[in-house]
């Protein structure tokens, strides 16, 4: 490519608008998770949005009528809501960050567990900077887990993750569908990591083969 027409694709990328360099922007649901059975009325909702943006807001959609706004900070938002009995779709909108939608369905069936207390105030339990609305960890994640967990890092075959310090690979922080607050089923989730004929058999073996 010769001098002129690098500069000419300089000068077309520095056209741009922004919007179409935000188009990557898109919402990450951190709770509850997709499909979802909860049995209580009361959800926190909490996503990040990963990519650039420049939305301040997020508006709130239940069943196609707004219900609230939610401002993003440091690209997280954290929303209280009710939700009546029945099925839900929340849309989640921003300027210049692709639209989320996520079905719910409130009953008395028991799914859906919040590992956290679903108060914004106890966030800082995890993350000891929310206050300044920073809620990356500030400490490793074994060190956060094992402040209410005892730790399991020891015995004669110690899993990979846990050796590593890591427990989010399996477990999810903010709550979960499975037992345990694992991520899916047991034998689901071995099998990611675990896809050799010995390894099946022996998760065929154990508890968790379903």
């Amino acid at each position: 490519m010769g001098k002129l027409s690098a500069s000419v694709l300089i000068i077309t990328l520095l056209a741009l608008p922004l919007s179409a360099a935000a188009a990557g922007a898109e919402f990450r649901l951190l709770a509850p998770s997709e499909e979802a059975f909860l049995s209580e009325s009361e959800i926190l909702l909490i996503a990040k949005v990963e990519g650039w943006h420049e939305a301040k807001m997020v508006e709130i959609f239940d069943n196609g009528k707004t219900v609230g706004f939610a401002p993003l900070k440091k690209s997280s938002l954290s929303f209280p809501l009710k939700l009546d009995e029945g099925r839900h779709e929340l849309v989640l909108a921003a300027p210049g960050i692709k639209r989320k939608s996520l079905k719910l369905f409130r009953g008395k069936q028991e799914g859906y567990r919040y590992h956290i207390e679903k108060d914004v105030k106890e966030c800082g339990h995890c993350h000891p900077q929310s206050a300044r609305n920073e809620f990356s960890a500030q400490v490793a994640q074994g060190e956060i887990c094992a402040g209410c967990h005892d730790p399991v890092d020891q015995g004669e075959f110690v899993h990979g993750p846990i050796a590593a310090g890591s427990c989010t690979p399996c477990h999810d922080p903010h709550g979960s569908s499975y037992q345990g607050f694992l991520v899916m089923t047991g034998k689901e989730l071995c099998l990611q990591c675990h896809s050799q004929n010995l390894s099946k058999e022996h998760i065929e073996k154990r508890k968790n083969s379903e």
